[in-house]
């Protein structure tokens, strides 16, 4: 069937453009600080809840992206139970330094499609982002272009 080649293909693409293959950094961590780097300092719950993972998992990540000294992780006074994680300057650098090598990687890639092939795309990825948010399949943030 042609939508399996096509979702193959997709995924291939997908897999090519992941920022694992830039850095050190695992696909995990780069989704966590680009969480942080688009939001507010957040709960360790909150922030798993967002990224649709554990808690236990989003803490050990945490705990790797602060000894990295990438993040911060502050215990609440008021309930010491609850974690506030939040970007360090050197995170913030990094996920910016990473998420321009995936647009430059990107553009770069496009250069392969003449303007109009360009435009097409650009509607047809519009319409699946919207097919998407409408399906509840996570948080779209379209032309987020600073964080």
């Amino acid at each position: 069937m042609a939508s399996e080649h096509l979702t193959e293909d997709l995924l291939l693409l997908t897999r090519l453009l992941r920022p694992s293959r830039h850095t050190d950094m695992t696909q995990q961590q780069y989704w966590l600080l680009r969480h942080l780097r688009c939001s507010a300092p957040q709960s360790i719950s909150t922030l798993a809840q967002a990224l649709g993972i554990t808690t236990g998992s989003a803490t050990v990540a945490c705990q790797r992206l602060e000894k990295a000294g990438l993040i911060t992780r502050k215990r609440q006074e008021q309930d010491e139970r609850v974690v506030h994680v939040s970007l360090t300057e050197q995170g913030r650098q990094q996920i910016d330094a990473v998420r321009q090598q995936r647009r430059e990687a990107l553009t770069h890639l496009l250069e392969v499609l003449d303007e109009s092939e360009q435009q097409e795309l650009q509607r047809l990825v519009e319409r699946l982002l919207d097919a998407a948010e409408v399906q509840g399949l996570g948080e779209i943030k379209k032309h987020d272009s600073h964080h």
